[in-house]
């Protein structure tokens, strides 16, 4: 698979990319703060709107007009890849492909044969943890959230990733039974990457790239060393924060995403098992290779919980994590990056 490779490295930083999907009050929403051409880089945040999310960059130039080109050509490319990945429209590459892959092996592009790889390896990897064959449970869920109280949760059936067909040969995809698929837990990521791939090969090196909870961030601001990233705990709540540079990042949790079902909360993590709502309330940060693969990882580690979720973090040696359960104290494998704790959560 080709994959933008982020490997992280801990350094000092004042400046804040939350994985809470918000940033700090010098973000301008859907617009750049602009700056005239000058010998000296100037920092440039731009934001739009897509994918049911926030999309942010932020990087440095000494040029306006080509911050703004660079700007516009990353957000194109968002555009694209939602006509790839959206399970919302008709129109896109997923929906059309759920409707005939069973039917016959079909050509995909490269951007989605890339991201069912990565999910069919990680769902291997994870026991089954991470699945994108949900989709009939998370239309289900969504309807429910909207205030849809007569939406029944379907049944789970027994499908999963191992019923999707990957021809590399080829590049096509077919499935051994009619299949809804739900690419949310893999595809920001996937976003991310692209777009931090951007910002690389049009010569940037110091950026910072967030998709909702998928970040990636390279270099460093002028004078600093690198960038400050939140960590959210259930409940919205700061709990620590840790200096990185280089990194790609996904977090998971329900602090945003829930709704009530049977008088029981759920999450919008869908356990593959039952194909309902996690209850639990506990937030994931992963580091990975890729946001592709953090994102994938985060949503399984979320499935499976602190203690069984922390032993496979381990014993993969993949990635590194950080869980933080509404009760009981926070817990992080050995090589995640060194955290500065809120007071009340050391």
């Amino acid at each position: 698979l080709k994959m933008v490779r982020w490997p992280y490295t801990a350094r000092l930083a004042v400046i804040a990319v939350a994985l809470c999907m918000t940033l700090p009050a010098w973000v301008t929403p859907l617009a750049a703060q602009e700056h005239e051409l000058a010998t000296e880089p100037k920092r440039y945040t731009f934001t739009q709107a897509h994918l049911g999310t926030i999309v942010r960059l932020v990087f440095y130039s000494a040029d306006r007009a080509e911050a703004k080109q660079l700007a516009a050509r990353c957000f194109e490319r968002v555009v694209e890849l939602d006509r790839v990945f959206s399970d919302y429209r008709d129109d896109s590459e997923l929906m059309k492909l759920c409707k005939v892959a069973h039917k016959r092996a079909t050509l995909v592009s490269h951007d989605m044969f890339t991201v069912l790889a990565c999910a069919q390896q990680i769902s291997e990897q994870s026991g089954g943890a991470f699945d994108v064959t949900l989709g009939s449970s998370s239309k289900a869920w969504r309807e429910r959230k909207r205030g849809d109280v007569d939406a029944a949760m379907p049944v789970r059936e027994k499908v999963d990733s191992r019923d999707i067909v990957l021809n590399k040969a080829d590049q096509t995809v077919s499935f051994n039974k009619p299949l809804s698929l739900d690419l949310g837990g893999i595809a920001k990521g996937y976003i991310a990457d692209e777009l931090a791939e951007t910002l690389e090969g049009a010569g940037f090196a110091d950026f910072a790239v967030s998709v909702g909870g998928e970040i990636v961030c390279a270099g460093s601001p002028p004078s600093l060393k690198g960038w400050s990233i939140n960590l959210e705990g259930p409940g919205q709540k700061v709990v620590a924060s840790m200096e990185l540079s280089r990194t790609a990042l996904s977090s998971s949790g329900d602090s945003y995403q829930f709704t009530e079902i049977e008088g029981k909360r759920s999450a919008h993590v869908l356990d593959p098992n039952t194909g309902k709502g996690k209850q639990d309330q506990l937030n994931i940060t992963v580091i990975a290779p890729t946001a592709m693969q953090a994102d994938a990882w985060a949503t399984a580690l979320r499935v499976m919980g602190v203690d069984e979720g922390y032993a496979l973090a381990v014993k993969t040696n993949l990635i590194e994590a950080f869980f933080t359960p509404a009760a009981g104290a926070s817990l992080k494998t050995q090589g995640f990056p060194s955290v500065s704790f809120q007071d009340a959560n050391k």
